[in-house]
């Protein structure tokens, strides 16, 4: 009874990840829409002001104002976008680039596996933010150029995990069957593997939202993501520090977005790959 206990628990649907999700894609498609302010304009005349609960805030801006009057909630809606499109362009290409190479190294074996595998033995040596940080400083600043860098420190996972079922469905009877009724290899590979590995790849990719997430907010905190005055949680980040005594709300909303984001989408992976998705 217990176990039934604990297994019911951890399959619990993770609801306020479900909404915070939801108000983050909102926000970040619509940002236009629900922005009060332009978030790159300044006003030196309302720098610092804090939020509406703290003595001397007001209702005209609710999370307050940064160094240079600009509207944190505003600037809180742009960075929702910023850090969507990094996420999910990385993820896009990392889960696109290391799945394909997963699937020809399990699929054809041999030299084309050994070459692969090497490859992705040398990125994997690394961790992934040190190779997206290592890789922005060689290309730029940028949003094109720190997708490329997360996704390049990204792919290696996929082609490691995927490879590994590719091997194994490749050898079962029904594909040795497909190859002697004379269908060749592009058609099992997108008739029988693909179908086979897609749940794999759509809970890995569900996860490393999060760590994509995370790995922009890294950049821009070092400024090697998006160029001012575009607003970027880590850039947020950064230019409250100096401040923090003063204005701790420059840099502390900024940062719970991050960690609330980074939990989200981490607690719905954890469901779609107990099953929660498919119940």
């Amino acid at each position: 009874m217990n176990k039934i206990r604990v297994l019911n628990r951890k399959k619990k649907t993770p609801y306020f990840s479900m909404f915070f999700i939801g108000v983050l894609v909102i926000t970040g498609v619509f940002g236009p829409l629900f922005s009060p302010y332009d978030p790159t304009v300044n006003s030196l005349t309302d720098k610092f002001l804090p939020p509406f609960f703290q003595a001397g805030g007001s209702t005209a801006h609710l999370l307050g104002t940064d160094q240079l009057g600009r509207d944190i909630l505003s600037r809180l809606i742009q960075g929702s976008r910023i850090s969507l499109i990094v996420a999910l362009a990385a993820i896009l290409i990392g889960c696109v680039v290391g799945t394909g190479l997963g699937v020809l190294a399990g699929y054809f074996g041999k030299w084309v596996s050994a070459v692969i595998m090497r490859l992705t033995d040398a990125t994997l040596a690394f961790p992934s933010i040190l190779l997206a940080l290592l890789l922005s400083l060689s290309i730029g600043t940028g949003l094109t150029a720190a997708i490329i860098s997360i996704a390049f420190g990204m792919w290696a996972k996929y082609t490691r995990t995927i490879k590994s079922d590719v091997t194994v469905i490749a050898g079962m009877n029904y594909i040795e069957q497909a190859k002697i009724m004379g269908a060749g290899n592009g058609r099992i590979i997108r008739k029988h593997i693909l179908p086979n590995i897609k749940n794999q790849v759509i809970v890995m990719a569900t996860m490393d939202i999060s760590m994509a997430i995370m790995a922009e907010a890294a950049l821009s905190f070092l400024g090697l993501s998006v160029v001012p005055p575009t607003a970027s949680w880590g850039q947020m980040i950064a230019d409250g520090n100096a401040y923090f005594l003063r204005a701790w709300w420059v840099s502390v909303f900024p940062t719970l977005a991050t960690v609330l984001s980074v939990i989200s989408f981490r607690s719905l992976g954890e469901w779609v790959k107990e099953g929660g998705a498919s119940r």
